[in-house]
């Protein structure tokens, strides 16, 4: 009867009442502290995901597109395989690419048949919008141009 008496303590419960809720409210804040401080999801892509870039260039007054298949090499450099096309005939060209994902972008190419002749190098800075506006030349050529290149996501 005595233990009885201390459970319904009035100064008993209050006590067990005021343990809980100080319990709750601490969990509580410790799952907001570890959610605030929780990385943020990334949603870019990863140097070593990335598999494909793709572009325009303009040749001599004309507009075409260009791709290249990207095999990653580490460091942000890859080796690139470049399709383009001139009047409708496909470009080939095995080279390397390299870029930061957020500034800047670079590479060179060797022609590797299907039209294509000589090597070229390019390099340019993206906007914010995600395009980058390059320059690009034939290598030991007097030709020159200019070409957009998409940051991959």
């Amino acid at each position: 009867m005595k233990m009885r008496k201390n459970l319904m303590n009035r100064k008993t419960v209050v006590r067990c009442f005021s343990a809980l809720l100080l319990c709750g409210a601490s969990l509580a804040t410790g799952l907001a502290v570890s959610t605030a401080f929780a990385a943020p999801p990334e949603t870019a892509a990863k140097p070593s995901e990335i598999t494909s870039i793709k572009g325009t260039c303009l040749f001599r007054g004309k507009e075409s597109d260009w791709s290249a298949t990207l095999k990653a090499k580490g460091a942000g450099t890859y080796d690139a395989l470049y399709i383009s096309s001139w009047g409708g005939k496909p470009l080939n060209y095995v080279g390397t690419l390299k870029t930061d994902l957020k500034t800047e972008i670079s590479g060179d190419g060797k022609a590797s048949g299907g039209g294509g002749n000589g090597t070229f190098e390019f390099s340019g800075k993206y906007g914010t919008n995600g395009i980058a506006q390059c320059s690009y030349k034939e290598v030991g050529g007097r030709r020159s141009g200019t070409m957009t290149a998409e940051l991959p996501k």
